[in-house]
Order: structure tokens, then C-alpha cells, then sequence
């Protein structure tokens, strides 16, 4: 099993604390890093100085975000050359179909509405976090 580093971006502090934990509660080797925003995740991932640019191997993002939105930050991150290879998954509270489309069709790599449930919730942690680490052979590294 190797080490995955995920971020997560949403706008939520419940949330970000929610999925903090449960991915915690895994057990399983990864580094996560969290973003409140869209711009403060671009920030991560586009730095002024390209040594310190965030690199992660996974991204988690909120549909549903002030500013720039879940699906604006994957059309950022799918234009850029050294970032498209990264798995993104859309995460949401609701199955809006649009939505839903918007993200496939923007090359999302999966569209996961949110569990409510903190069983739903450690469920989800476990699965992404194995998929991260143990399934998912990365472009760069």
C-alpha cells in the first residue's frame, strides 16, 4: 500500500472537519490537504513559484461554492497541462442531473453525492481512501 496525498476543497468547515475525520478513521496512509475555496485551492495548485506548487493525487471537490464554484475549479484544473492527469471527484449534496453532466462532460473522474450519514461518511472515506492508495497508478508522482 502506498501513501496518497488527497486535497479537498469545500466550503464548508463542517464538512471539511466530517471528511477530516473519517478519512482519519481509515487508518490507511494518506497526506490530505483542504482548500476553503476554489481560489484558495487554484492558490495551492498554481502558485507564483512552481516549487512550491501543490501536487496532490486525488482531488475532492464541492459542487456547490461561493465565487468560483466545484465544476469552474475543474475546468481550471483540466486546462492546465500539469494538472489534468489528477482524478477529480465531484462531491455534492444533491444528484442534480446538470450537474451531474456538467462534471462527466468536464472530465470529472466521479460524481458522489455527499452520504448524511456518518457510517455513509467512514464508508466513503474507506473506499476513496483505498482508491487513492492501494487501486490508482498515478500519471506523475
Amino acid at each position: 500500500m502506498k501513501s496518497a496525498s488527497i486535497l479537498i476543497v469545500d466550503d464548508s468547515s463542517a464538512d471539511r472537519t466530517s471528511l477530516r475525520l473519517a478519512f482519519e478513521r481509515t487508518g490507511l496512509p494518506l497526506k490530505l490537504s483542504f482548500a476553503e475555496s476554489g481560489r484558495s485551492a487554484l492558490a495551492l495548485l498554481m502558485p507564483k513559484s512552481v516549487s512550491s506548487r501543490l501536487r496532490p493525487d486525488l482531488m475532492l471537490l464541492d459542487v456547490k461554492m461561493p465565487g468560483m464554484s466545484g465544476l469552474d475549479l475543474l475546468h481550471a484544473i483540466k486546462a492546465d497541462p500539469a494538472l489534468m492527469t489528477i482524478p477529480v471527484f465531484m462531491l455534492s449534496g444533491s444528484d442534480n442531473k446538470s450537474d451531474v453532466l456538467q462534471a462527466y462532460t468536464s472530465w470529472a473522474s466521479g460524481y458522489i453525492v455527499k452520504p448524511s450519514e456518518v457510517s455513509g461518511l467512514n464508508d466513503f472515506a474507506n473506499v476513496i481512501g483505498r482508491l487513492a492508495s492501494c487501486v490508482l497508478t498515478y500519471a506523475e508522482r
